[in-house]
């Protein structure tokens, strides 16, 4: 039986981190055991995923665009967050509205393969967001022709 003559220690110690050295320059971009089908980050991540966080960012700006022009035409905010927020300063609760989407879907983009409460797959969040987004671009378009 030969020896092993590895002198490097194992990488597969640890698991992999959300971001490290390999995250834009990896290759790895699902597990490759069935038993580590949960709870794993990837080095790099399906185009499908980033396309969808990209329509994310632009519904987001065409959201931003769309109430300013309902809020300038006479109708109200529903948030009420966002309302108060918006009274205070329009511009920074734009940039904030912008930021928070954006950090929350990388941050369902990192943690795409892990399970929430051990059921519901984290990436099925960005489908929903993505329609969300969808619904509320189309509905806010709509109102925007009725006025």
């Amino acid at each position: 039986m030969p020896t092993e003559k590895r002198h490097l220690k194992d990488r597969r110690a640890r698991p992999t981190p959300a971001i490290s050295r390999y995250t834009l320059r990896g290759r790895r971009q699902q597990t490759r055991r069935w038993q580590e089908r949960d709870n794993y980050y990837v080095d790099r991540y399906q185009t499908h995923y980033l396309i969808f966080i990209a329509l994310i960012m632009v519904f987001c700006f065409l959201d931003i665009y769309f109430n300013s022009k309902i809020l300038r035409a006479g109708g109200y905010e529903l948030n009420l967050f966002m309302a108060g927020f918006m009274k205070k300063n329009f511009f920074l609760a734009q940039v904030f509205k912008l930021a928070i989407t954006f950090f929350c879907s990388v941050f369902l983009l990192i943690h795409k393969n892990f399970r929430i409460l051990g059921k519901i797959k984290t990436h099925i969040f960005i489908y929903a967001i993505f329609c969300l987004y969808f619904v509320l671009v189309v509905y806010e378009s709509y109102a925007l022709l009725l006025i």
